[in-house]
């Protein structure tokens, strides 16, 4: 492991003081050890006060205009170079740190403002395989190898020290086999980078320390049997959701280190898992344009008297009972974790669908399910009755959906296919449109416009998108290309966006 800023806190003035309270809930004054982070573009923040403890809890808010613009405006400005396909993707909740994992067996962390303030530029060459607007290079911050640790092999040894077979025998822990890297199939982050966990090629998982002795692994997690392709820390950060090749899905408690459920019925390898978003309707208030550009609520200087941000610009807010899991064969689950003992509710595959998804995301009322094939399509279902509403179609040649993600005007959807990454506007009745007819036939709307229901984004062309996340300011966006170790191939990159509503 290699690191440039040894003990660097990561609640600095640009994201939080979660740490800094005292015992008589004064907030001390610390030296910011990273001044360029000061003058970065980080989403402003609010300080929400507890009644169990004197930490404060960060709180992140969107903007009014990101629920209510008609469009968004998605441009990137910095490329993360990486040798090898990205297999993972994680970031802390303010996003100070970013962590990418890729099939070469490295976790890498990255300074985000940094970045994103331009601290470090690409070379001509560099910038020769990317979009004008793309100029700054990421800023890696450390990166450590990420090994796989092979279970202890138990060997049998006579009791008695004479070697007879009649003293009778006992099974002792025989000797510990040398770790080796492990392509990063899978990662999550605690939104405080205190720790986080890691899928490994053997089925394990492993739970390193981030904060402090960075890399580090304190336990592993041994259950399945193939590569972990999926890993979901749960909203209260007391467990995580893993999914592997072995078609396996399981809960572990991480106070025990134990699996407290095991989630049965996909006939194959999981791609993806997501809890369902909790909203709140947003009600346009007639405040002044400055206050409505705030993105959290002004606070004084006795935290107690601070009031609650409106829970309508929480966006990242998930509800912990209802959880998606999808198969590479193209199965959607939908699993109430109240209900332990009640089988799965399914989506079922609309008819000339190949089955195939890698990837479905909740709307972001938590009302729809949109879900992506092999064939260029993205299907949306209703939640509540499990039935399919509609199909997306992808311009022909545009080859297999790999990611899709919900945007929080209510009507925008990120669609990565193989040749470029798309910002759809479902609310539009268009010729891409597909409806399923009464006889299960998929139908053409009877009036097909001639509009255009997406806009390309730049930056990606021609690979596989592995991942894309949004921050929960809808200020930023980064994508990350690779096939995670299934077919498709990649670009390498990793590009860091910036978003602006269009009202």
């Amino acid at each position: 492991m290699s690191s440039d800023e040894d003990d660097l806190d990561l609640n600095d003035d640009t994201t939080s003081q979660l740490d800094n309270a005292t015992d008589d809930g004064d907030v001390m004054d610390i030296e910011d050890p990273l001044p360029s982070a000061r003058s970065s573009p980080a989403p402003q923040q609010e300080l929400m006060d507890t009644n169990t403890s004197h930490r404060q809890r960060l709180c992140l808010c969107i903007s009014p205009d990101a629920r209510i613009c008609r469009s968004y405006d998605c441009v990137p400005h910095v490329a993360a170079i990486h040798p090898n396909p990205i297999y993972s993707l994680a970031a802390t909740r303010c996003y100070r740190w970013i962590f990418t994992g890729s099939d070469d067996g490295y976790v890498r962390k990255w300074d985000f403002f940094a970045s994103m303030n331009g601290k470090l530029l690409l070379t001509q060459a560099q910038r020769h395989q990317h979009v004008e607007s793309v100029s700054m290079a990421g800023v890696l911050s450390s990166w450590w190898e990420h090994e796989e640790h092979p279970e202890p092999v138990a060997k049998i040894e006579p009791v008695d020290s004479t070697g007879e077979e009649s003293a009778g025998t006992q099974a002792v822990q025989g000797p510990l086999l040398e770790p080796k890297a492990s392509p990063v199939y899978s990662m999550d982050v605690h939104a405080e980078a205190l720790w986080m966990v890691l899928g490994c090629d053997n089925g394990s998982i492993n739970l390193v320390t981030v904060r402090h002795e960075e890399g580090k692994c304190r336990n592993v997690l041994r259950h399945h049997k193939g590569p972990v392709s999926v890993l979901k820390i749960t909203p209260s950060e007391t467990g995580v959701i893993s999914g592997s090749w072995d078609r396996t899905v399981a809960e572990w408690d991480l106070h025990t280190g134990t699996i407290v459920r095991s989630y049965q019925g996909h006939n194959s390898q999981i791609a993806s898992v997501a809890f369902q978003p909790i909203y709140t309707p947003y009600v346009p208030t007639n405040t002044s344009k400055d206050t409505q550009d705030k993105s959290v609520l002004d606070t004084t200087d006795n935290p107690d008297s601070a009031q609650p941000t409106d829970p309508s610009l929480i966006w990242d807010q998930k509800n912990p009972d209802i959880l998606l899991t999808t198969s590479v064969d193209g199965q959607c689950l939908l699993w109430d974790r109240r209900e332990p003992s009640n089988d799965a509710r399914k989506l079922g595959v609309p008819e000339r669908t190949p089955p195939w998804c890698l990837s479905a995301c909740w709307s972001t009322d938590g009302t729809k399910i949109y879900a992506g094939r092999r064939n260029g399509t993205v299907d949306e279902y209703d939640y509540a009755s499990q039935k399919h509403i509609q199909t997306f179609r992808m311009p022909s040649n545009s080859g297999p959906v790999s990611y899709v993600s919900s945007m929080p005007n209510g009507k925008h959807l990120i669609c990565a296919s193989n040749d470029n990454v798309r910002l759809w506007d479902t609310s539009l009745d268009s010729a891409f449109t597909i409806r399923p007819g009464v006889e299960q036939e998929f139908v053409k709307p009877s009036k097909t416009p001639s509009v255009i229901p997406f806009i390309i984004l730049p930056g990606h062309h021609g690979g596989v998108i592995s991942h894309i996340y949004v921050d929960p300011t809808c200020q930023y966006m980064i994508t990350t290309s690779g096939n995670r170790g299934w077919e498709g191939s990649s670009t390498n990159a990793c590009l860091f966006y910036d978003i602006s509503p269009v009202v």
